[in-house]
């Protein structure tokens, strides 16, 4: 259990080194600083065995709040309440002595949680192994580089069984192979009912591991609420500012606006929606056979996907489309009207809906996305410059049932056998 209450933090910043020492000469009668809030009355509380997460832009206070609820720094104002054995994964190597071995980091990382030499040994093989540093163990750290060196943190946080696992963004310096033997390892303390905060820039992991997730904008908190559309809202204003930012250069650097939309068309793969806004893209649905409206499922059910459009004008050649993404990014299928699923869908200028019919969602048990695009028309230069896409903004998930599939997804098929083969065997 976590609460964070009414918490502030306040820095003081000064111009020179000097300004800090006239402060004190002059006993306060005159000011050299000015005052830096780097949170302001953040309030939030994490239930024990729920994993949140925390997204925000660099500088909002993230890793701020981290090191107050950890313990590494005090809050001005406002009070923290952590239940449980803590582990805070901070600063790449913080808490670790670079003249020491591996060893001896593991071993003193263990007496600081409050293990015992002896106890902290009979875990040692196993923390190393986790690690993959059983060839540099025994070399100083200082050696070490620094995907080694998030590797053996990583390894010795996770390793003293703690109640409470903070994590601010560690797992970002780590190639590919480790970082999905981490989140294995961090999916394990979330089925385990430990508790799990951390800090991510991104937004598929987020919405992955997170039931609930924080978004902390200039030390304030921005919303709290369900992970996906929390980051989703979050996307949607990053977006915004990258546009009004452009635009800014449109108007103050002598851009032509052509040249404004071409920056647009080359920025557009960096955020999690882009296009023309000819039609727009207002809503989406997933209903099931009753109508009802919901994001979670069971392999086999019947699935309605309900595109809400606005459209500037009338399109006899709209092409809308629906990909599907499994939660690690893998790209599963996709439904267009277009080549894959060929329907004529022209659409009226104004508001309306189309409906994308899926008979029988045959996807095993874990989390997924969705891509949603519009097309003005089919064929190229549409296809460079969508009217609408909303880059895996829509999570759903498919339940664990009796039933398995095994692999990424169930494909139609049936199994035959020559009626004169059954014939010879009959006789």
């Amino acid at each position: 259990m976590i609460e964070v209450q009414n918490v502030s933090k306040l820095y003081r910043i000064y111009d020179s080194p000097s300004g800090r020492l006239k402060e004190i000469l002059l006993q306060g009668r005159r000011k050299y600083h000015r005052d830096f809030w780097a949170l302001q009355d953040v309030s939030l509380e994490v239930p024990t065995g729920e994993t949140v997460g925390i997204i925000g832009r660099n500088g909002a206070g993230k890793s701020t709040l981290l090191q107050i609820i950890a313990g590494v720094l005090q809050p001005t104002t406002g009070a923290v309440r952590v239940e449980g054995r803590t582990t805070a994964l901070l600063e790449l190597g913080s808490g670790f002595n670079p003249e020491y071995t591996g060893r001896e980091n593991i071993l003193m990382s263990g007496q600081i949680q409050g293990f015992s030499e002896a106890e902290m040994k009979q875990r040692m093989d196993v923390i190393v192994q986790f690690a993959e540093l059983v060839e540099f163990v025994d070399q100083p750290v200082k050696t070490y580089s620094t995907g080694m060196l998030m590797r053996l943190a990583f390894a010795a946080a996770i390793h003293v069984d703690p109640d409470v696992l903070i994590v601010d963004e560690a797992l970002s310096v780590g190639d590919v192979y480790f970082q999905r033997k981490s989140l294995d390892r961090m999916d394990f303390f979330r089925k385990s009912g430990k508790t799990v905060l951390f800090v991510s820039h991104d937004p598929l992991l987020i919405q992955r591991f997170c039931t609930k997730a924080v978004w902390i904008e200039k030390g304030h908190v921005a919303m709290i609420g369900e992970a996906r559309k929390v980051v989703t809202a979050y996307q949607a204003f990053c977006a915004r500012l990258e546009d009004e930012y452009l635009q800014h250069l449109a108007q103050n650097t002598g851009i032509r606006s052509t040249e404004h939309e071409a920056i647009l068309r080359e920025l557009e793969l960096v955020g999690a929606r882009w296009g023309n806004g000819k039609i727009k893209i207002t809503n989406v649905e997933m209903l099931n056979a009753q109508g009802e409206a919901r994001w979670t499922w069971h392999v086999g059910e019947a699935v309605t996907i309900r595109l809400h459009y606005e459209a500037d004008d009338d399109y006899p050649d709209a092409v809308f489309a629906v990909d599907i993404h499994r939660f690690d990014g893998i790209f599963l299928a996709t439904f267009n009207n277009h080549d894959t699923h060929p329907h004529a869908l022209p659409i009226k200028r104004g508001t309306g809906f189309i409906d994308l019919c899926i008979p029988r969602l045959e996807l095993p048990y874990n989390p997924y996305f969705m891509t949603l695009k519009a097309y003005t028309e089919n064929g190229a230069p549409d296809w460079r410059h969508p009217a609408d896409v909303h880059n895996q903004l829509y999570q759903f998930d498919v339940l664990l049932t009796d039933r398995i599939i095994h692999g990424v997804l169930q494909l139609e098929a049936d199994w035959a056998q020559p009626a004169s083969q059954l014939a010879a065997h009959s006789a």
